[in-house]
């Protein structure tokens, strides 16, 4: 990640669960409007199975008026890591993803798909047009 430059720093928020300040880091797709359409603070609304987001990205993909772009977020600092570590336990011991509640005109659909350092990359999600 040194080597990469933060698109967007700010607050993810789940209400119960954990708030914490992250930074985001391009991976695949288009960034232009994501520093500036982020809010200070991404409110997660709740979770959703990820066999919904995965027949949504399918339809996603193959629409020529629609993008996917990947973020990777980071805890901002070792402090925050706890916090961090809470919300990733929490979708993926639900096997579940997150909802992100507060999207503007540029983002229609926001989620947070929990991936630990080991588990490979979903399909759906590749190939990668962006730094990876």
């Amino acid at each position: 990640l040194s080597r990469l430059n933060t698109i967007w720093k700010g607050f993810i928020n789940m209400q119960s669960v954990a708030k914490f300040v992250t930074k985001a880091y391009p991976v695949s797709g288009g960034f232009d409007y994501l520093s500036e359409d982020l809010p200070d603070t991404i409110h997660i609304g709740g979770r959703i199975s990820p066999k919904t987001v995965w027949e949504y990205v399918g339809k996603l993909k193959s629409s020529l008026s629609k993008e996917l772009c990947l973020i990777r977020f980071h805890p901002a600092t070792e402090e925050e890591e706890v916090a961090y570590i809470s919300l990733y336990s929490y979708f993926s011991s639900r096997g579940r993803f997150g909802v992100v509640a507060n999207t503007n005109r540029h983002i229609k659909d926001l989620y947070l798909i929990p991936l630990s350092s080991k588990d490979p990359i979903p399909s759906k999600l590749l190939p990668f047009e962006g730094p990876g």
